[in-house]
């Protein structure tokens, strides 16, 4: 495969929410609001900006949401890829086997899977994210109103990427996301 250029480049960042992981289940009233707003800001990087390179932790929540938005909007698409990164190898090995067979059947959809390293350290999901980051020009970010990626938003934008936020503050109070 070759290399990807990164300003053809969008990454997702959400990682594994507990609080907000209801808000990608299909009956959840928020469901709709979520995933029209990830279509619309990947379809936006699409169609306006020529992105075609889109790239997820595959985390649970949001990660997988997004991954698979992407695939949904490959068969209108057809020349967009989608990159699986994962930060070791036994990543999933504590998920449930629902959460497991969604991430394999992901994964298997893919163009590209990367495993940044074998196995397990503290920092692995702070490289995943780096990873990310410096292989994207556009990063779409999921906020889940706990300020815990907050650092991770501006470190992003001072280094020069385009920055979206779905904000799920913004999705249950006021049934709306920002940008």
């Amino acid at each position: 495969m070759k290399s990807v250029n990164r300003l053809n480049t969008c990454c997702f960042i959400g990682g594994c929410i507990r609080n907000s992981m209801f808000l990608f289940e299909e009956k959840t009233p928020h469901f709709n609001d979520i995933k029209s707003k990830v279509q619309e800001s990947a379809v936006y990087l699409i169609e306006k900006l020529s992105v075609k390179n889109f790239v997820s932790g595959m985390d649970i929540g949001f990660e997988q949401f997004a991954a698979e938005t992407i695939l949904e909007l490959k068969e209108r698409y057809p020349q967009i890829t989608l990159e699986g990164v994962l930060p070791h190898e036994m990543h999933s090995i504590n998920w449930s086997t629902d959460q497991r067979k969604k991430y394999y059947s992901i994964m298997e959809k893919s163009d590209r899977e990367v495993l940044l390293q074998y196995h397990y350290t503290d920092d692995c999901m702070r490289k995943r994210n780096l990873y990310m980051i410096n292989k994207s020009k556009h990063i779409i970010f999921f906020k889940d109103g706990t300020g815990s990626i907050d650092s991770l938003i501006l470190f992003t934008k001072a280094k020069g990427r385009n920055v979206i936020v779905i904000d799920s503050g913004r999705i249950t109070s006021m049934n709306k996301m920002i940008y």
